[in-house]
């Protein structure tokens, strides 16, 4: 395009796109964070320049205020302009609400990348406009063998021609992954079937070119192949054709959340939404936020083979209450992006809610529809990029303040934030002041912000602390009279079991000189033990036993051997009404887990003389705030307060060294894992058993090195076939775990190893269908504890394992609402490979940890040290010299120093 003829606005836009490319340039000599910085700074008024330039439809027009309006209004309403919208709204929430560092600079560039990358070929496809010509110089900081991998699946994907989707299931979509190959921009989408019971381990990965509305149910067209990658034949599946789909349950249970009954919205006005919503790539909210001339065009399409119009009635009401920003059009909003069954019956009540203009949902929703940036619906925790793509941050300065400082003690352990650390906000003390105000009465004492001594703190965290605190210093102001001579007198009589020095002095001083005891112990040094011995020296008096989950409760249950115990979740104790409370030993395992809100209520609702509290607080923590137990021991004496030490999980003294100075961040680490060869390169080692009792841990499912590929690479080495359930295959000798399911509980519990030796598909295409599996158990069960349980007892093998059948019901129609029956969930998960967190409480004579700096989790001291503690014998960490040195200098244990000083000031 020559000078002569060039467009002002055309001028404008390569003006801009000289300064980025000039950004991209600098990278020869700048690090990829300050380059981020510095093209993040240019991008707002990129993509408002292209946005007039489409506007004007090619032709010349003036960079003005108005005009810019103008343009943001006409792009909102163009399916093949949503990126420009989409990416206009990314910049403007980061513009309005954050300061970046270089490195959240990186992490947004590169979620950006995709973007640009779409601009870069939309300006050449519509106005062969040439812009970001150095895209491809911006590293992505991929290694070699990944490079490979999305290569050889790109070329894959290439292969195939588009189809449309006949028969299929229909998936919810867990997460779409951008990647990209020859300025080419290709998806890795992760999904799982239909239904209210969707679990992270029913997940399946796919690759595609295709755009995919990941907001709703879908059908896809799948294609399985494979590549050859590190040696190795690895299955994958491409994605050839897709469709909206959202299941027919979702529509009856959304009608009636606005009509107080289940209208049945017909085939004919489904498909026209389905067809709208696949073809522009638009999602509900936006087509409520449609002007009225556009909206009613898109209603008479999608409608016109319609006997009766159901749903694009309901959004007519949506629009209005959501035009007049009436209450509960942020809860609207939310349900319209990401229309999900499960969520929306949360929400639903029988009778009209005039608090919330009439809807047919809970009170419950309120906190929500006025603060939705920092509460949440019923029963379900929104994605912050889920808000910020549906509701308006305008206004909101308040909610994203209070959110930070939630997070900061939520996620951190940080009790109370530093205000001088707070960036990007206006006046602090006002927006307080606001978010406060903007409380129900009834939440106002424990979630308001309180700013005090130069730090920014939600009161109710801090009073559960203090409570918590305050009762555990009045439990230790005085013993038991005469417990020690009693505990001796015990020791000294035969068959008592105590055969370690340091659990046989723990027991007797326990109780001596308080009557609260703070049992700390790192992984696999008797914790439970001590705690079954403590039992037995109480047989006489009533017990009770409390834990955060169901897999701990059953992990009790069978360490715990004495009489007269009674065992429970803490959830259930905290809610059953009639429930014994009474009783004279009040024991509370894995404590770190515990948050502060159930501590202070069962400190509440328990009577007891003696209260024992049992945990590890290197261990993964609670998920909600709990740093109670890491900071109590600082309140009360020493001689309140006990610790095990001496390790039995492994005799390895490599091992233990390194256990020990992770737990402590010893500055000898790396020297320590390289002496011990601990370290390793990604390559196919990984793939090779060092021992049979083995087990990889990964933080992602997702990836080259995630759990679902390393688990198909694998399960390709088992020579049996395969047996294909659903998106899901299983083949005789593969391990599994058992998932977390009340059909089997307690004699199978959460975790418990098992290995598949039969497997069959029965009635197949019958309404009966089902497929039944064989499992072999790490255990001898007998037929009295198979009395009344849900499966069969088969014969013993030789190696005396006990072998169990039962069978899983092919799952009805995603389209109905699930009745609650477990039996057409499969139990267990196909487990070579499995999360660090789904690793807690399990051992193993050999681990590997694979750790790539493509993870999206954030690696935790807790979670690192947790993955090494599995291992009783051999132990290999995966991963390059970078991401070790990124590991190693980035997690140390929670320091609770500063929080410990600002309790006992405001004592």
């Amino acid at each position: 395009m020559s000078n002569v003829t060039q467009l002002r606005i055309d001028t404008q836009i390569l003006t801009i796109n000289k300064v980025v490319c000039r950004h991209i340039d600098s990278l020869a000599t700048s690090t990829r964070g300050v380059v981020s910085q510095d093209i993040l700074s240019q991008l707002r008024n990129f993509v408002e320049h292209i946005m007039l330039k489409f506007y004007a439809n090619g032709q010349d027009i003036e960079n003005n205020y108005d005009n810019i309006c103008k343009a943001i209004d006409f792009v909102k309403t163009r399916g093949n302009l949503k990126v420009l919208r989409r990416f206009h709204d990314y910049l403007q929430i980061v513009a309005s609400h954050y300061t970046l560092d270089e490195e959240n600079s990186e992490r947004l560039m590169l979620k950006y990348y995709e973007y640009l990358l779409r601009i870069k070929n939309l300006l050449h496809d519509s106005f062969s406009l040439n812009v970001l010509n150095n895209l491809d110089k911006f590293p992505l900081n991929m290694d070699s063998n990944m490079q490979e991998y999305y290569e050889k699946i790109a070329t894959k994907i290439k292969s195939y021609n588009l189809q449309g989707v006949g028969k299929s299931e229909k998936y919810y979509i867990q997460k779409i992954k951008p990647f990209f190959v020859g300025q080419r921009i290709y998806y890795e989408i992760t999904f799982t079937p239909a239904n209210d019971y969707a679990s992270k381990f029913n997940r399946v990965i796919a690759f595609t070119s295709l755009e995919i509305t990941e907001n709703y149910a879908v059908k896809f067209t799948l294609a399985r192949d494979s590549i050859e990658i590190l040696g190795k034949t690895m299955p994958i599946i491409v994605i050839i054709g897709w469709e909206v789909a959202i299941r027919d349950c979702e529509f009856r249970n959304f009608t009636s959340l606005i009509r107080g009954a289940a209208v049945k919205t017909g085939y004919a006005e489904q498909l026209g939404i389905s067809l709208f919503l696949t073809s522009t790539g638009f999602n509900l909210t936006e087509l409520v936020d449609f002007p009225d001339a556009e909206f009613q065009e898109i209603k008479q399409q999608a409608t016109q083979r319609a006997k009766t119009v159901v749903f694009f009635n309901d959004l007519e009401l949506c629009r209005t209450i959501m035009r007049e920003n009436a209450v509960g059009s942020n809860l609207l909003r939310y349900l319209l992006y990401h229309m999900n069954n499960k969520v929306i019956k949360n929400q639903q009540q029988s009778l009209p809610n005039n608090n919330l203009s009439g809807l047919y949902v809970k009170n419950g929703c309120i906190p929500f529809d006025s603060m939705p940036f920092n509460t949440s619906p019923i029963g379900h925790n929104p994605r912050l990029g889920d808000l910020f793509a549906c509701i308006d941050t305008a206004e909101r300065q308040h909610e994203i303040l209070a959110r930070l400082v939630r997070n900061n003690t939520e996620i951190k352990g940080q009790l109370f934030t530093p205000v001088k650390d707070i960036v990007g906000f206006d006046d602090i003390a006002a927006l307080v002041k606001i978010y406060n105000s903007n409380l129900w009465q009834g939440h106002l004492e424990n979630s308001k912000l309180v700013i005090e001594a130069g730090h920014i703190f939600i009161n109710g965290y801090k009073n559960d602390t203090r409570f918590i605190i305050n009762q555990l210093e009045d439990l230790a102001k005085s013993g038991v009279q005469n417990y020690s001579n009693s505990v001796k007198a015990w020791l000294s009589e035969p068959n008592h079991g105590v055969d370690c020095d340091e659990k046989k002095e723990a027991l007797t001083q326990m109780f001596e000189s308080s009557r609260v005891a703070l049992m700390y112990g790192s992984a696999g040094t008797g914790k439970s033990t001590l705690i079954n011995h403590l039992a037995h020296f109480f047989a006489d008096k009533k017990k009770l036993f409390l834990a955060q989950t169901n897999p701990a409760v059953d992990n009790l249950k069978r360490r715990v051997t004495a009489s007269d115990c009674t065992f429970s979740t803490i959830t259930k104790f905290l809610k059953r009404k009639s429930i014994i409370t009474d009783y004279d030993v009040l024991i509370i395992d894995e404590c770190s887990t515990v948050n502060n809100r159930d501590m202070r209520d069962i400190l509440i609702k328990a009577t007891y003389k003696l209260l024992v509290m049992v945990g590890d607080s290197y261990q993964i923590a609670s998920i909600r705030f709990g740093n109670w137990f890491n900071v109590a021991r600082m309140f009360v004496p020493e001689t309140s307060v006990f610790e095990l030490k001496k390790p039995y999980r492994s005799n390895n003294q490599g091992l233990l060294s390194l256990w020990d100075r992770v737990r402590k961040m010893d500055d000898t680490i790396l020297e320590l894992i390289t002496r011990q060869g601990y370290s390793n390169t990604l390559d196919v080692s990984i793939f090779a058993p060092a021992e049979a009792n083995e087990i990889i841990l990964c933080l992602n499912y997702d990836g080259l090195y995630g759990i679902n590929n390393i688990n198909r690479f694998l399960q390709e080495s088992n020579p049996n076939a395969p047996v294909s359930w659903g998106i899901q295959q299983y083949k005789v000798n593969d391990p599994i775990l058992f998932n977390e399911s009340d059909r089997f509980a307690p004699l199978i519990y959460n975790n418990m190893k098992g290995q598949i030796v039969g497997i069959e598909i029965l009635d197949i295409e019958k309404p009966t269908e089902r497929i039944q599996f064989d499992i072999e158990l790490e255990m001898v069960i007998n037929g009295v504890d198979a009395f009344g349980q849900d499966f069969e007892l088969l014969d013993n093998l030789e190696c005396g394992h006990s072998v169990i059948r039962f069978c899983v019901n092919k799952l009805k129609s995603t389209d109905e609402d699930d009745d609650g029956s477990s039996k057409s969930v499969v139990p267990f998960q196909v487990a070579y490979a499995v999360s660090m967190h789904k690793a807690q409480g399990l051992e193993y004579n050999s681990v590997k940890i694979v750790i790539t700096d493509e993870i999206d989790e954030i690696i935790t001291h807790n979670i690192f040290y947790t993955a090494i503690t599995r291992a009783r014998n051999k132990l290999k960490i995966y991963w390059t010299p970078e991401v070790e040195q990124k590991v190693l200098s980035s997690i140390k244990p929670k320091n609770n120093n500063k929080d410990i000083q600002l309790l006992k000031l405001g004592n």
